[in-house]
């Protein structure tokens, strides 16, 4: 129900979840919710480990993520480590008053609206008998009558204009179009109806309502939070990135460098290509081939690299090349003209080189790689970033359980979802199993990590 629209997609993975921003003034959505609690966040976050589980339900986690978390509890520490971060950096963004922006506090009211009215729809689907498609949830008669009520013009243009801010960078030179616009219209129309209905029928009041409206209001904050004030705490300095390769010298790439000049020198006086390769290129796929890379033509290589190759005389070096993969040496065997897949004739090279690049802990890095300050940079600004967020932890009022079921039985859940919000945290979750799994990050310091667990994507 208008999840891009509303630019506050419930995620359909535990490791796939992004904060959004939004940018309006006033918040039109609060006369048409709830009379609105106290908000508990800046009172402090309990969650039992029942909480735990009904999140991980209404987040829709994928069956295999489920089945992971379920016999890893390294993966569920972690997990619970990084809710402790978000929540943590939420209530020091409220403390800094991000929740009281207007722009903000339109969010954070649409955000209300959007998971009321995707838990109603859910339970209308799962009551047997119920709503099988939209129109049984929120009829056209509703929209209509609806849209004709005072002020839903100016909320929904209120809505429009956040849309529209909001769009992905590639469709904002786009404009809509009359029908796109109606239609928006009708999906806003059903959220917000939905919403007045989930309240009706108490669906608010309900724990895994408040536990979801919690989480992503605490991800709207703590992304908003960190985009617009720690970024920037946590950027690496030029000093730092010396002191960093200060601390770790088969990482300078001025070594590196120095290495690959040397390789060069002896290269021109005479020294044999394929035998250096096979001594000292770090590129595993080609070095017991003399660093051989076959034919290849325009396109097929990074930039750099295929510039200077098809720069090249057959029996020519080049320079020292540097690319994000690391310094290389290129020598060309020969060159042709072949007809390409689109019938046209296109020059190709029959090159070898020899890679010479920093190593890399652990083995070869997963993903796109980094040229050496790359990596740097990254590590300086994962310690940053860990310690400045280890600092919010520390001075939190965050409670959560150490441990919870990632496969809780359906009774389980119902049990859960079905107890009655108070408005108080403390009061609705408190039941965690037992006192040890528990971990309270409160002026102590302390963080909680799993053994051997490695640092993913944050809630």
């Amino acid at each position: 129900m208008l999840a891009l629209a509303l630019c506050l997609v419930i995620p359909a993975s535990l490791f796939a979840q992004k904060a959004q921003r939004g940018r309006t003034a006033a918040s039109a959505l609060q006369q048409r919710s709830a009379p609105q609690r106290t908000n508990p966040t800046a009172q402090g976050i309990k969650l039992s480990a029942q909480d735990l589980s009904l999140l991980i339900e209404e987040l829709g986690v994928p069956s295999q993520a489920r089945a992971e978390l379920a016999a890893n509890e390294a993966s569920r520490k972690e997990f619970v480590q990084d809710l402790h971060e978000m929540f943590a950096i939420a209530q020091e963004a409220r403390a800094a008053g991000v929740a009281a922006r207007p722009e903000i506090k339109f969010q954070l009211e649409l955000s209300r609206a959007f998971v009321l009215a995707r838990r109603y729809e859910k339970k209308r689907e799962a009551a047997g008998g119920g709503a099988k498609s939209p129109q049984q949830i929120v009829s056209k008669e509703e929209i209509a009558a609806f849209t004709k009520e005072a002020g839903q013009e100016r909320n929904f243009q209120e809505f429009l204009q956040d849309y529209l801010k909001n769009r992905p960078q590639s469709a904002q030179t786009s404009t809509l179009t009359d029908e796109q616009r109606g239609t928006l219209r009708q999906e806003w129309a059903k959220v917000i109806l939905s919403a007045r209905k989930a309240v009706a029928a108490g669906v608010d009041k309900e724990r895994a309502s408040e536990v979801m409206l919690l989480y992503q209001h605490a991800r709207l904050l703590a992304g908003e939070y960190f985009k617009q004030t720690l970024d920037a705490r946590t950027k690496a300095t030029d000093a730092e990135l010396e002191a960093y390769f200060a601390q770790h010298p088969e990482l300078d790439p001025k070594q590196t460098k120095e290495k690959a000049g040397e390789l060069l020198a002896q290269l021109r006086a005479g020294g044999n290509f394929a035998a250096l390769a096979k001594e000292f290129s770090v590129d595993t796929s080609n070095k017991d081939r003399g660093g051989d890379l076959g034919w290849f033509g325009r396109g097929m290589m990074v930039k750099p690299f295929e510039d200077a190759a098809f720069a090249l005389k057959p029996g020519e070096l080049s320079d020292i090349i540097e690319t994000q993969f690391g310094y290389h040496i290129i020598k060309l065997d020969e060159r042709r003209t072949q007809n390409g897949a689109n019938g046209q004739p296109a020059e190709e090279v029959h090159a070898r080189h020899i890679l010479l690049a920093p190593p890399v802990s652990g083995g070869r890095a997963s993903g796109p790689p980094q040229s050496p300050r790359e990596r740097a940079r990254s590590a300086v600004e994962k310690a940053k970033r860990d310690k400045l967020f280890g600092e919010i932890v520390s001075r939190s009022r965050v409670v959560i359980a150490g441990d919870f079921d990632a496969n809780p039985s359906p009774a389980t859940l119902k049990a859960a979802s079905s107890q009655n919000s108070t408005g108080k945290l403390s009061a609705a979750a408190t039941n965690t199993s037992t006192p040890a799994a528990t971990t309270e990050v409160k002026g102590t310091g302390k963080r909680t990590r799993g053994t051997g667990s490695s640092r993913r994507k944050r809630p």
